[in-house]
């Protein structure tokens, strides 16, 4: 068996292919097959933030590179390249609120289903305990 890394010792950037300024986690807080958490600190240099806001799309990115996160924490602890990952589909998406500049992001994703090469989670963030995402996505992987 893999002996899994402390969580607080993984840079985002071993874990995934985008690069600053594109990069959407600050740590990978919880890892794994079935659940990954991660969180943000939504911050004023963000290129996803207006008006002191995360933008809608910011908000789908995250979701984005928390399932990079899985795949690629999963790939690092089996000594394997990171893998890049394409959004195939987003449904059920709610938007309850874009946080604010100095809101952290908490979000979880729930593997629902892999098959050739394809994942779909369900994705929920929070921000402390109120919900502000949630969605289902499909990650295509190249």
């Amino acid at each position: 068996m893999v002996q899994l890394l402390r969580f607080l010792d993984v840079d985002p950037q071993d874990i995934l292919p985008q690069r600053h300024p594109f990069i959407m986690i600050d740590r990978l807080t919880h890892y794994d097959e079935a659940v990954t958490s991660t969180r943000l600190l939504v911050s004023s240099h963000n290129i996803f933030v207006e008006k002191g806001r995360m933008l809608a799309t910011g908000l789908i990115e995250n979701i984005a590179q928390t399932c990079a996160a899985r795949l690629g924490y999963f790939n690092l602890i089996s000594g394997l390249p990171v893998k890049i990952g394409f959004i195939g589909a987003i449904s059920n998406l709610h938007i309850l609120r874009c946080p604010a500049v100095g809101e952290t992001l908490d979000t979880t994703i729930h593997v629902q289903e892999e098959v050739f090469g394809m994942t779909l989670v369900s994705a929920e963030t929070r921000v402390g305990e109120e919900i502000i995402v949630n969605a289902e996505m499909k990650i295509a992987i190249q």
